[in-house]
């Protein structure tokens, strides 16, 4: 038998393959799931986790790698895991609704054992030592830990480019981007690798990707998913097939962690139902910077818009929000900003490695002035203020996701003339607020492509009305999904 194997997986090389000796049949198990099925598969004996994580490992390694998706994996982290919770569904002993449900998580993460990148060849993929905070809880839920996924170089991008895993691909479509910066994060669900991807957002980095592979997510209020290392300026977010295995992850992570101090007190708690009737909905379908939304995108907004107002929600359209160019600029400078000291910490000649577009973004840092960051940051604090007192008559907000359903997946953004922001004028801002913000597909675009979502944030700690509003556009929407076969390339 092959014993525990940790593999690193480069852009455009072999992947090495482990077969495990299985003392039956391996049972057919489909990748699209769902959470009902799986655990009732369990409870049933008609498969085991052990069965589920044995076809994740082959997914990952398999079409997932194919599409660049892939950053890292260890089979007997995961096998280990898997054997844990197959034992305690034998035994009736089970740690809660997600005990034995695969989950991948974004290569920004620590996972004790695997090698970290942070999607850059600049970085020598070191081990990590310990588990972060946000893979602490979801072993302690019974989770099975499958895979790291690749992502673009420090995260600065919004798509798939990387220096150390090359052009990460949409399981959809492998010449559309999946987005970014949690790149490999939407194909490992789509593809059946796990039944919920954790990623991280900064400025859409869980809601765009998740969009772009017609799958729910949420951006939770900020420090409601603990993180670490600590800071105010992240989220950690779950995308999955449908909004209830998005909240049952949100359920399992979101709680207050001595290891962050600007987590949240308490912990997340689902609502019980959840009616639209009364609700106040402001609706934001065009921004005045960036991409302008496409056709396909604004017909998404506007069915959502016209679901809920038979719901008996209160629509009211609002021209934009209330803020300016340099304060989009703002928020592209302060993510160089925040990223800066990992790159520029580094060795010239590792440095020599970055991805020439994150490259070159850095480099435009050199000619700034510790003031121009002051100012920056001033400048984000006054408009995110002005935002949200704008905001402060409304419930919820309804908008795109992102103005486009689709892009290559060699171009770092839909229109680089634009600059390599203009796709995120819809998500951006609610981190700014530290709103709760959540994707969900509404629209069957009729040519077998990715359903288009529409974006549904809502005030601090309301992370379970913006679901539960989510949830219902879910439930109305009136088509199924047809999740792609797989990767032709």
């Amino acid at each position: 038998m092959c014993g525990s194997m940790t593999i690193p997986c480069p852009a455009g090389g072999p992947i090495p393959r482990c077969r495990w000796k299985r003392g039956r049949a391996m049972p057919d198990i489909p990748r699209q799931l769902g959470l009902a099925a799986l655990t009732e598969g369990y409870r049933m004996g008609r498969f085991s986790p052990l069965d589920v994580a044995q076809a994740a490992l082959d997914r990952a390694e398999g079409p997932l790698a194919q599409l660049n998706g892939l950053s890292s994996l260890d089979h007997e982290m995961t096998l280990r895991a898997a054997r844990d919770s197959t034992a305690r569904w034998r035994e009736d002993r089970t740690l809660g609704p997600l005990d034995g449900v695969p989950i991948s998580f974004k290569d920004s993460f620590h996972i004790k054992g695997l090698p970290r990148w942070h999607g850059t060849a600049c970085h020598a993929g070191l081990r990590s030592g310990v588990d972060a905070l946000p893979v602490q809880r979801a072993r302690a839920a019974g989770m099975i830990p499958v895979c790291k996924t690749a992502m673009p170089d420090f995260a600065m991008l919004m798509s798939g480019l990387s220096s150390h895993h090359g052009i990460i691909r949409n399981a959809w479509n492998p010449e559309d981007s999946p987005g970014g910066s949690s790149s490999g994060a939407g194909p490992s669900v789509v593809l059946g690798v796990a039944g919920v991807a954790l990623g991280t957002d900064m400025v859409g980095s869980v809601r765009l990707p998740a969009a772009l592979s017609g799958l729910a997510s949420i951006k939770p209020t900020q420090g409601r998913i603990a993180y670490d290392p600590p800071g105010s300026y992240r989220s950690a977010g779950p995308m999955a097939a449908s909004v209830d295995e998005v909240e049952l992850t949100l359920a399992a992570l979101g709680r207050f962690a001595e290891g962050d101090h600007f987590s949240a007190e308490g912990a997340y708690r689902p609502a019980a139902g959840f009616d639209p009737a009364g609700r106040r909905v402001a609706l934001w379908r065009c921004a005045g910077w960036g991409d302008a939304p496409d056709a396909a995108t604004c017909a998404a907004v506007d069915r959502a818009a016209a679901l809920l107002a038979d719901m008996g929600a209160e629509i009211t359209e609002i021209a934009d929000l209330h803020a300016e160019a340099e304060d989009y600029e703002a928020i592209h400078w302060n993510m160089l900003h925040i990223g800066a000291p990992d790159y520029f910490g580094l060795p010239p000649e590792a440095r020599g490695r970055i991805h020439p577009v994150v490259g070159a973004m850095y480099d435009a840092l050199l000619g700034q002035s510790a003031i121009f960051a002051a100012e920056v940051r001033h400048r984000l604090l006054v408009a995110a203020a002005r935002i949200a007192a704008q905001l402060a008559g409304f419930d919820y907000v309804l908008s795109p996701a992102l103005p486009v359903r689709r892009f290559a997946a060699g171009l770092p953004c839909p229109d680089p003339a634009s600059g390599m922001a203009s796709h995120q004028a819809f998500a951006c801002w609610f981190n700014q607020t530290g709103w709760p913000a959540a994707t969900v597909p509404v629209l069957d675009p009729g040519d077998g492509g990715v359903p288009v979502s529409v974006q549904i944030a809502g005030k601090r700690f309301d992370d379970a009305g913006v679901l539960g509003l989510a949830r219902r556009l879910e439930q109305a929407r009136g088509f199924a999904i047809r999740w792609p076969a797989g990767p032709h390339m």
